[in-house]
């Protein structure tokens, strides 16, 4: 009988009666593996044997991998996401330990892990009914988690661990929809006489003209602002991680980066008024600086504490909070302030575009999407105006016969 050729395979019949084919695959890393199929006939045993030629050649990858689902997401934040951004990797490592390790999810062999898996965890999680889970989760966390775990599975591909993403199929939960409730001019106005006594009362002034972001106007630091041209650079977000310093006795620390999106680092003018209140700030600052003495921690930040240091944004919200108390006003997250200066600016018939780029969204398309109720507001209001330019409320109406 003629020998067959690598790749061709090989089939005979055992002492037991079966009938058994062999075949030399590749496993993707340079090296060749023995697989055997076994059938009761020689032809079963010769359909497998196609198959498993026909998958080769398309590429497909033969052995998969029985890794438990956890151990693989441990190997892939490890081993290939070592260019994510500090605040990025440690959520991602936090949903990962919270959510999936430990999990009867996570003890699944990535060649046994189904759509189906996936489906009822993510349906689980909504509900609240996974094992150790103490409350609901939300459709936003929900979706961040299965962003992580397809994320996983597609690198899972690469590495020919298996053949599909399990994750590609799953139904997702629609995201929530959060109404956007700003501040109205008359509350803005109230607001900022309550604050003009404290000593941050510029960074709600500035706040108010920009609707920079918590992050980026904690980060702000005097280099970044440009008194003759009048503009400020946002170039910096004051972001919380974990503390890298095992000495300091502190679970965390605050540091400064670089801005999630290219976008997001802008340039942003400001007027007179507020170039004049910023100086009066740093007057101020001064004063604390040489009160301090040599205890002063000179970071260069605008906004800073008395002694100089970082404003942790739990200290900083409470202080909002207060103060949105004082004035009479009911709770806010300190982000409705930004929703208010978008809102205010549509409400003048401000164009899109500037708002797009004074915000720093990455697309016009995010700031169409997110203040779209507003503008329909502003758009019944630009109706009004046509109608009554035309002079049409003059025109008699015809009565109906």
């Amino acid at each position: 009988m003629k020998k067959r050729s690598n790749g061709e395979g090989t089939i005979c019949k055992r002492n037991d009666g079966r009938w058994m084919a062999q075949i030399l695959i590749d496993t993707g890393y340079g090296e060749f593996k023995r697989k055997t199929v076994y059938g009761k006939t020689q032809r079963e045993v010769k359909e497998k044997l196609e198959q498993l030629k026909s998958d080769q050649k398309q590429g497909r990858v033969i052995e998969t991998s029985d890794m438990p689902l956890e151990q693989w997401m441990n190997i892939w934040i490890t081993n290939y996401k070592p260019d994510l951004k500090i605040t990025t990797r440690e959520d991602y490592e936090s949903y990962i330990n919270t959510h999936i390790r430990g999990s009867d999810l996570g003890k699944i062999p990535l060649n046994k892990l189904k759509t189906t898996d996936l489906q009822s965890f993510y349906n689980n999680k909504l509900a609240g009914t996974c094992k150790g889970q103490k409350k609901k989760l939300s459709p936003t966390t929900v979706r961040y988690i299965h962003v992580i775990i397809k994320s996983a599975l597609n690198q899972a591909i690469q590495n020919r661990m298996i053949n599909n993403n399990a994750a590609n199929a799953v139904v997702l939960p629609k995201k929530n929809k959060t109404e956007i409730i700003p501040l109205t001019q008359e509350e803005v106005i109230r607001f900022l006489e309550t604050a003009r006594g404290d000593r941050l009362y510029a960074l709600y002034l500035l706040e108010m003209m920009t609707g920079l972001r918590k992050g980026e106007i904690l980060g702000l630091q005097w280099n970044d602002i440009d008194f003759k041209c009048k503009r400020i650079t946002v170039s910096h977000n004051l972001c919380r991680i974990k503390s890298r310093n095992k000495n300091a006795g502190k679970k965390y620390e605050l540091i400064l980066m670089n801005p999630k999106t290219a976008t997001s680092k802008r340039c942003i003018p400001i007027n007179d008024f507020m170039a004049d209140e910023l100086q009066k700030h740093k007057l101020h600052q001064m004063k604390e600086k040489e009160l301090y003495g040599d205890y002063y921690n000179d970071l260069g930040m605008v906004f800073c504490k008395p002694d100089g240091n970082y404003i942790y944004s739990r200290d900083f919200l409470r202080q909002y909070q207060n103060l949105l108390s004082k004035a009479g006003l009911e709770k806010k997250r300190f982000h409705d302030l930004r929703h208010t200066v978008a809102s205010l600016l549509i409400n003048a018939n401000e164009n899109p575009k500037m708002i797009q780029q004074l915000l720093g969204h990455s697309n016009i398309s995010t700031t169409l999407d997110i203040y779209a109720h507003v503008m329909d507001k502003s758009m019944n209001k630009s109706v009004d105006k046509i109608y009554q330019q035309l002079g049409l409320n003059s025109i008699p109406q015809k009565k109906n016969p």
